[in-house]
């Protein structure tokens, strides 16, 4: 299942990258030789960002590639680094689980209010969609890597027996 889901991360950063660099260089060739902005890729390359950022972030957690203290962490017992992976496991779950909910609320008030963008004059609410679902991206990659990280204490805690 993991490995079905990074070849959907993978995908999507791709297309979300490709589709940035097209639309920006777009823009730039349209300012450059028509001396004409097209107002609209601002709205989609913003929104795009929003997507790659969330997308980053967990396959950041999925190949462990985030910076991180580990001094307290080397250093404690066998039980306090469980419970360490416990509570950061929990608190990332938590927060991207709030990011989450509150991305879906925001999502929500743009579909009753038929909120539209600017430029283009699409509803809102599929821009923000990106929000919510690299969330909860993030969230499976956190609990992904707080359980691969626990694994691995357990090994280094039988091997050191």
């Amino acid at each position: 299942m993991s490995k079905v889901i990074a070849h959907i991360e993978n995908a999507l950063l791709a297309a979300t990258m490709l589709g940035m660099v097209v639309i920006t260089f777009a823009n730039v060739v349209s300012r450059y030789f028509f001396h004409y902005s097209l107002s609209f890729t601002e709205e989609i390359t913003i929104n795009l960002f929003v997507l790659l950022t969330f997308l980053g972030a967990a396959a950041g957690l999925r190949t462990n590639a985030h910076l991180g203290f580990t001094l307290l962490f080397d250093k404690a017992s066998a039980v306090s680094k469980k419970l360490l992976i416990i509570f950061s496991t929990l608190l990332t779950t938590v927060v991207f689980l709030l990011l989450t909910y509150y991305g879906y609320d925001m999502m929500m008030f743009q579909m009753e209010r038929n909120l539209t963008t600017t430029a283009l004059g699409w509803p809102q609410w599929v821009f923000s969609l990106v929000f919510p679902l690299g969330c909860l991206f993030c969230v499976y990659r956190a609990l992904e890597a707080g359980v691969k990280e626990w694994q691995a204490a357990a090994e280094r805690e039988e091997a050191s027996l």
